[in-house]
């Protein structure tokens, strides 16, 4: 089984609402643990990740790991924003879908990550006053 790395690089406020501390964000595991990130470049929050990768029978690599959420066919990333006192404040799912086996053979050959760049400069409430997550589009290059 082959294996990738990716590095997410959150550019972003944040959620409008948290009650959480520097603790409390983080890239999410299937445990609901949250690692933290490292200080980037301007302001931003780098995480640095591995995933296996299976073929399962589709054109498509299925990830496979600690990270990697959802069903095989739509795998995603999570990062999040729990509050101090438990649960989420938010969630930011950041899909896999778009990552082919010529990207993976690509970062396998040059030994380098896959990178994907999450710019999220206008978080939003809804009407009753919640967070806005969900889904989030990111390209992933070899960096």
């Amino acid at each position: 089984m082959n294996s990738i790395r990716l590095r997410v690089v959150y550019d972003g406020k944040g959620p409008l609402k948290w009650s959480g501390g520097p603790d409390g964000f983080g890239l999410q595991d299937k445990a609901e643990t949250l690692h933290a990130g490292s200080a980037g470049p301007n302001g931003t929050v780098i995480f640095d990740l591995s995933l296996q990768v299976k073929s399962a029978g589709t054109d498509a690599p299925v990830f496979i790991g600690e990270f990697a959420h959802g069903p095989p066919d739509r795998r995603f990333l999570y990062l999040g924003w729990r509050r101090a006192q438990g649960g989420f404040d938010q969630r930011l799912k950041l899909p896999l879908g778009t990552i082919s086996w010529d990207d993976v053979r690509e970062a396998a050959a040059r030994d380098k990550p896959l990178v994907g760049v999450l710019v999220d400069h206008h978080p939003k409430l809804t009407s009753t006053g919640e967070n806005i997550g969900g889904t989030r589009p990111i390209a992933w290059k070899l960096a």
